[in-house]
This record gives structure tokens, C-alpha cells and sequence, in this order.
């Protein structure tokens, strides 16, 4: 008994101590796709005369900073939007930055 309880406990432990490790490497699932609701409605609010496309997602963890790659349909205008904190915190690439 006191074995099974032992093998259970550890595995408890494994398990949670891989899901913290994912999750700061990784961000949270959630997290990720508030940013790129975020990212889409900055982009139709600012640039509502394109129509952008979101083809990656990346989790910077030393910042906790998603870096949201982004493409116009025509791929005349590309680059990235971070968000931190539920807030664009850059734009980078070919896009204008705006204050």
C-alpha cells in the first residue's frame, strides 16, 4: 500500500513539474490566443485599408512576450507585433510604428 502510494505521489509530482516546465517555455494556451485577438483587432483598428493574415505564434519566456508574426493577404507588408501583458508592446519588420 504504502508503495503505490509512494509511485503515486511521484508521479503527481512528475506530472505537475511538466506541465510548470511546458507552460513557461511554451506560454499558456489561453494567454496565446488573447494575444492574437489582441494582435487582430490592433491591426483591423489601425490598418483597416489591409487584410492581415497570423502565421505563427512564439513565446518568448526571458520577457514573457508573445512575438506574433503577420502577413498582409498580397505579402507586400510582413512582420512582427509583440505583446506583453495583454498590450502590443512593438511592431517590428516593415510596419510603421506608431505612438
Amino acid at each position: 500500500m504504502k508503495g503505490k502510494a509512494m509511485l503515486l505521489s511521484i508521479l503527481i509530482f512528475v506530472l505537475i513539474s511538466s506541465g510548470f516546465v511546458y507552460f513557461f517555455f511554451k506560454g499558456s494556451p489561453v494567454t496565446k490566443e488573447k494575444g492574437r485577438e489582441i494582435v487582430t483587432s490592433y491591426l483591423e483598428e489601425n490598418y483597416p485599408e489591409e487584410s492581415f493574415k497570423i502565421t505563427n505564434i512564439a513565446y518568448y519566456p526571458g520577457e514573457g512576450t508573445y512575438i506574433v508574426h503577420v502577413i498582409s493577404k498580397d505579402g507586400n507588408i510582413e512582420g512582427d507585433i509583440d505583446v506583453r501583458n495583454g498590450k502590443i508592446i512593438t511592431e517590428g519588420g516593415e510596419f510603421p510604428f506608431r505612438e
